[in-house]
């Protein structure tokens, strides 16, 4: 009762919270059912096609480069297969909470497109993994360095060659808004290639609003769905809060952790891959790919409540900046009840739920911190 008392008194729908609580039930059963589905089918192939799949190529193909690559690409596209049916629940539960405006073939060809990048970034990545393990005893290591500068390269491109695949962009109109958000650039001492509308609406209903890249190619963006809502006052509080985020080099510092959990699970792998094989009669080939994933997976879930607070630290002390920045908290707590609705985020989430799977405060805290906000 207390918890309810405390939305509706900073403005927060009640029945869009009851909502907001069934959409994130469904999504925690839907991704709980989908990984339970994936490590299951997962082991099948480990006890069942991995082995015969690596011997089949071999006697095939002969060389070595062949095998890795045809190995590489059958797995991928088979688990693509396989995660088909989640993707699928996904997009109707999209639909069922009145989220979505993607119709059934531009959900087809986003599939593809993912398939097609995933596959692209699987051959390089796993054919570097692989050749690493067939020169040196320290693979970890390098393997480790390469994954690391490949997810460095896709940060940086993600913005001018990753999400334009997926969204039409185009400069931004409204130029008393790309204005003050150059200003806001400007007093927050950061470089910003422009100002760009996202067309999302064609595909969702919910709102974005980012300042996406790296370096040259970083980018203030806002959805359709945000610029139809939201006040030129809230928007620029959420893009200062994200360019707290540049302004304390929270993406390195996010790229620095995950990079960090990639090398103890790469040493971890490396330290204990031997009995796992042994268990499966695999070597450590191409065909311990399903193996090495496995144990990564496994080693990153278990990481993943620490990397969640450590993330929550971090989008508190942007909201803290935007704050600073713009200096109108109630802009920033009216923008993030919106955004709470209007994506159907759950502003009041069980402890433990927040605790396991948010990398952002609860919408509630958000908002009560910035309406307390003196300045």
């Amino acid at each position: 009762m207390e918890k309810r008392k405390k939305l509706k008194k900073f403005g927060f729908d009640l029945e869009a919270y009851e909502k907001a609580q069934d959409y994130e039930f469904d999504s925690l059963i839907i991704n709980i059912g989908s990984t339970i589905a994936s490590l299951l089918v997962l082991v099948l192939f480990l006890l069942f096609g991995s082995k015969p799949l690596y011997g089949f190529l071999s006697g095939s193909l002969g060389n070595v480069w062949a095998v890795r690559a045809i190995y590489i690409v059958i797995f991928a596209v088979g688990f693509f297969l396989l995660d088909l049916p989640t993707s699928w629940l996904s997009f109707r539960l999209e639909h069922k909470y009145e989220l979505s405006n993607q119709n059934t073939k531009s959900w087809l060809i986003d599939q593809l497109k993912s398939l097609l990048i995933s596959l692209a970034l699987a051959l390089v990545g796993f054919t570097v993994l692989f050749w690493t393990i067939a020169v040196s005893d320290l693979w970890w290591v390098w393997t480790w360095i390469a994954f690391t500068v490949i997810s460095i390269f896709i940060g940086f491109i993600s913005p001018t060659l990753l999400m334009p695949l997926f969204y039409n962009f185009q400069t931004l109109e409204d130029e008393d808004l790309k204005k003050g958000l150059k200003e806001l650039a400007n007093r927050a001492n950061l470089d910003v290639l422009g100002v760009f509308n996202m067309e999302a609406s064609e595909k969702t209903k919910k709102a974005i609003g980012a300042l996406t890249g790296i370096g040259s190619s970083r980018r203030i963006i806002l959805s359709d769905t945000m610029l139809e809502n939201y006040s030129a006052e809230e928007i620029e509080a959420v893009i200062a809060h994200e360019m707290g985020h540049h302004k304390y080099h929270d993406i390195w510092f996010l790229l620095g952790l995950q990079s960090l959990f990639s090398l103890l699970g790469f040493y971890l792998i490396a330290r204990f891959i031997d009995p796992v094989l042994g268990y499966f009669s695999l070597g450590l080939n191409v065909s311990a790919l399903p193996v090495i994933l496995g144990m990564m997976e496994i080693i990153l879930f278990t990481l993943s409540p620490l990397k969640n607070w450590l993330s929550r630290i971090r989008e508190r002390a942007a909201d803290g900046f935007s704050l600073n920045l713009v200096d109108n908290p109630n802009a920033l707590g009216e923008a993030l009840v919106k955004l709470s609705q209007q994506n159907l985020g759950n502003p009041a989430p069980p402890r433990l739920v927040e605790w396991l799977f948010y990398d952002h405060p609860s919408g509630l805290n958000r908002v009560e911190r910035a309406m307390d906000y003196e300045g």
